[in-house]
């Protein structure tokens, strides 16, 4: 029972935090601020997450106070930035949002963590599904770049083989070609001995009984 409460109260206590920094994102009204050299690449690309990143500016310093009383405030505000980043970035499928959003939402928040008087109090967390996604695309491209080199290499190594079985049968096919007409010319030579023998025979023949 005790638990039950204590699981209620935490997750009253996270939306509460949630609230606030939702609020807490609005218009920029003035263009001097901490980091504004970093994001003003984003004032004319994406308005909205200009105004985000300009917001985790102020929320980031401010849950570093309250961190002291509230331990898991620091996992309340990772989770909070990555429901952001998936509706900014239509569930990370938009590549020229996400490009944005990494190198400015998430290079800020490497910033503020380096910050000396922050002294990486809050490291970024992403959802296991996101590191499981990350690591099952690049398996994929991966397994993709070692197959299409493994069916070239297999191409040349079948091509290779049937060229050379074509000019085997090429070669036999002339050898015997050869061997047929050599054949074939020898066989007139061979007749014609015999008939010399035979013209041979015959005189000596007549020669002997004439005598």
């Amino acid at each position: 029972m005790y638990l039950y409460i204590s699981q209620e109260t935490e997750e009253n206590i996270k939306h509460q935090h949630f609230i606030n920094w939702d609020n807490k994102v609005k218009p920029v009204e003035h263009d001097t601020f901490p980091y504004s050299e970093l994001l003003k690449g984003l004032i004319n690309r994406n308005r909205e997450l200009y105004n985000l990143a300009y917001a985790l500016t102020v929320i980031y310093t401010d849950a570093h106070v309250l961190q002291e009383n509230q331990a898991n405030i620091c996992a309340f505000l990772n989770e909070w930035l990555n429901n952001k980043k998936r509706i900014n970035t239509n569930n990370e499928t938009d590549f020229e949002k996400m490009e944005l959003w990494e190198y400015y939402v998430e290079g800020l928040w490497n910033k503020l963590e380096q910050e000396e008087q922050r002294n990486y109090w809050c490291r970024r967390s992403f959802p296991p599904s996101i590191v499981a996604n990350a690591f099952s695309v690049s398996f994929t491209v991966f397994v993709s770049i070692l197959l299409f080199f493994f069916l070239i290499y297999n191409y040349s190594t079948i091509r290779g083989r049937f060229r050379s079985s074509i000019k085997n049968r090429i070669r036999l096919r002339h050898n015997f070609h050869k061997d047929t007409s050599n054949g074939l010319l020898g066989t007139p030579s061979k007749y014609s001995g015999l008939n010399i023998g035979n013209n041979r025979i015959r005189i000596s023949y007549h020669s002997a009984r004439h005598s």
